[in-house]
């Protein structure tokens, strides 16, 4: 049993070192550093029937070698410099249940955004259109209430059907207003983070973050 365990840990520190944003140089112009997008995927969250919150949590690195501004009209490569973790969500229960989810910033770096999403919110047009679909403005303010609700204990949240599986998706980057004065071009900055779903009873203020 202690040889499982040691071979689950193993597979479990690789797929960290797997899960960590890659981006590669680009022009300033306009997500001020770099390019690219990578979706890390391999988690799962599987719950049955919950009478009280059931959490999950994924804790990683993520090197962000790019900033950018939501709010930026002209920013163009939005979607070129964030990083998106993706989780497999299973409801193995016999009632429907919400899924909310949380990104926490471990690091003393600041700057760290994120916006909760599945496949069937995304527009063709990217993760930026879909965010401003979805906002009635592009504002710190807004982003947070969308992603835990302006009491800091509901927001945006997955409703799953009894025996439903779907994927949900974090986007996270960094803003640029937030590190302009203390980064060099080519600087790779990394945040850790740990990211938390929550699964709940499909009412009202059933969570507590």
């Amino acid at each position: 049993m202690s040889k499982l365990k040691r071979i689950s840990a193993l597979v479990m520190a690789l797929t960290l070192v797997l899960c960590v944003g890659y981006f590669s140089v680009m022009s300033p112009t306009s997500a001020w550093f770099y390019d690219s997008g990578v979706i890390d995927s391999g988690n799962s969250f599987v719950f049955g029937d919950v009478s009280v919150n059931t959490d999950y949590s994924l804790k990683e690195t993520i090197n962000f070698d790019a900033t950018t501004k939501l709010d930026d009209p002209d920013e163009i490569l939005f979607d070129e410099v964030i990083n998106v973790d993706e989780v497999s969500v299973t409801n193995s229960g016999t009632v429907p249940a919400r899924v909310y989810a949380n990104v926490e910033n471990k690091s003393a770096s600041k700057g760290l955004r994120w916006f909760y999403f599945t496949d069937d919110m995304l527009l063709e047009s990217g993760v930026k259109k879909t965010i401003e679909a979805v906002l009635p403005n592009l504002t710190d303010k807004a982003l947070d209430e969308y992603n835990v609700g302006a009491d800091g204990n509901s927001g945006h949240y997955i409703l799953l059907q009894p025996g439903e599986t779907t994927q949900v998706k974090l986007a996270m980057w960094i803003d640029y207003d937030d590190v302009a004065s203390s980064i060099n071009a080519g600087q790779t900055l990394d945040y850790d983070v740990e990211i938390t779903l929550i699964a709940s009873q499909n009412v009202d203020a059933a969570i507590e973050r």
